[in-house]
């Protein structure tokens, strides 16, 4: 008797999946007598209905992962996880809160791996389909719950039990002088952890959301608005969008648009005004021995690390009327707007659009800054400067290269930060150049 076998995909990149399209695949399962009844990728099958053997990619991030997998269940005699996405919750936990599927449903077996490797998937079928079984667990030692408490402060989200202790988050708070997150127990039950456990906010986090930016299976994240916004954009309450002109060349960028493309998707999401909008361009930036905190973060940065005294600081002040949102490269910007999304929120609904029907539109209006300006991103060097007597403005920037890679930036694939950021100062060029 011959086996069914389904392989549904939730959210994720396909990765999975793609790594198993192979003649040897497709010819392990002819031999082993195992059907392939439904699989989109490959175009097998109408719709999803009773499999012995489901293979399921991605993890849950929105209502219709939760009703896919749960008919998933329903109908198959086996459920596998297959992926880190589907394990752990994945690389895409940064864009929404991502659960790993065993959150919902009881998974019978998994497979590890980013991807996963295609052996093993069929290590795994033949031992199910000769009734042999598997055996869950590592190879040196039995399966360990690294830990499942959740520190949060309805800001931030840390998930120790999603957690790979990679240590990339802490990393980069250490770099911008915060320093908040940090390892704690030893050997197999490491965890990265506020001290004490404590929330964020009074842990000292200064909430510029790299670490929820640079963790790479979303064991930090934080909640995305982008659906509320949408929600009352529709209904007529919100109907202009201020833009950062980092935010549109990171859009740009992550989605391989131009940034006149990204102001149409805008458009078609709904915002009937778009206006290009420069904090700077608010600020007098010929003061001297002045430096210009960009956000928040920088605020609550400096309030725990003091510089020379006799230097001005000058923060910018942004209020948002009723009827407006403010699309930011910053996550510290949502703890102080009611109407802020970050642009990896809303990347989530750019890529609902049809991206090769766009042919570009302008904005509204654009302010920008006309004076050219120093920019600091080094706390270090922040303080060198400080001592001396500053003759230009300084515009502080916390985050490692600056806003263009804030902590509320997009997801860009398959590059290097340094050419990450390359890419978006060009299209940053490109977009005011073809406005002049």
């Amino acid at each position: 008797m011959g086996f069914k076998l389904s392989v549904i995909a939730l959210s994720g990149c396909d990765g999975c999946q793609y790594n198993l399209v192979t003649r040897e695949f497709f010819e392990f399962l002819k031999q082993k007598g195992i059907e392939i009844s439904y699989w989109p990728l490959i175009g097998a099958g109408d719709s999803f209905e009773a499999s012995d053997i489901t293979l399921v990619e991605g993890s849950v991030i929105s209502d219709r992962d939760v009703e896919v997998l749960r008919k998933a269940r329903e109908g198959s005699k086996y459920v596998v996880a297959m992926g880190a996405c589907a394990l752990l919750g994945g690389i895409q936990g940064g864009l929404g809160q991502s659960k790993p599927i065993s959150s919902y449903i009881n998974v019978d077996y998994y497979v590890r791996g980013c991807p996963v490797t295609p052996s093993e998937v069929m290590y795994l079928l033949d031992n199910i389909v000769s009734k042999r079984g598997w055996r869950l667990g590592e190879r040196r030692f039995g399966y360990i719950e690294r830990g499942t408490h959740t520190i949060e402060d309805g800001s931030l989200v840390l998930d120790q039990g999603k957690c790979v202790v990679c240590g990339r988050c802490i990393d980069v708070c250490a770099r911008i002088g915060a320093k908040v997150l940090n390892y704690t127990h030893r050997g197999i039950d490491t965890l990265i952890s506020t001290p004490y456990r404590d929330p964020f906010g009074k842990s000292g986090c200064v909430y510029c959301g790299l670490c929820a930016a640079y963790c790479p299976v979303g064991a930090i994240w934080y909640k995305s608005d982008v659906e509320r916004i949408l929600s009352e954009v529709s209904k007529g309450n919100i109907s202009e969008v201020l833009v950062e002109p980092e935010a549109l060349a990171a859009l740009a960028e992550s989605e391989n648009l131009t940034p006149h493309q990204v102001v149409e998707g805008l458009r078609i999401l709904g915002f009937r005004r778009i206006i290009v909008y420069d904090p700077l361009s608010q600020v007098d930036s010929n003061l001297k021995n002045t430096i210009i905190l960009r956000s928040p973060a920088e605020r609550e940065l400096l309030r725990r690390i003091p510089i020379n005294p006799n230097v001005n600081i000058v923060d910018i002040d942004l209020r948002i009327t009723p009827g407006v949102v403010y699309l930011t490269q910053c996550f510290s910007w949502k703890s102080k707007l009611s109407r802020a999304i970050t642009s990896r929120e809303l990347q989530l609904a750019l890529r609902r659009l049809n991206y090769a029907t766009l042919r570009g539109d302008l904005p509204d209006e654009v302010f920008v800054s006309k004076n050219s300006v120093r920019r600091v991103n080094s706390l270090e060097e922040l303080r060198r400067i400080s001592e001396e007597r500053v003759r230009e403005t300084i515009v502080f920037e916390l985050c490692p290269g600056g806003c263009l890679l804030g902590g509320g930036q997009p997801i860009s694939n398959g590059k290097k930060l340094s050419k990450v950021l390359e890419d978006r100062w060009s299209r940053l060029r490109e977009f005011f150049t073809n406005l002049a």
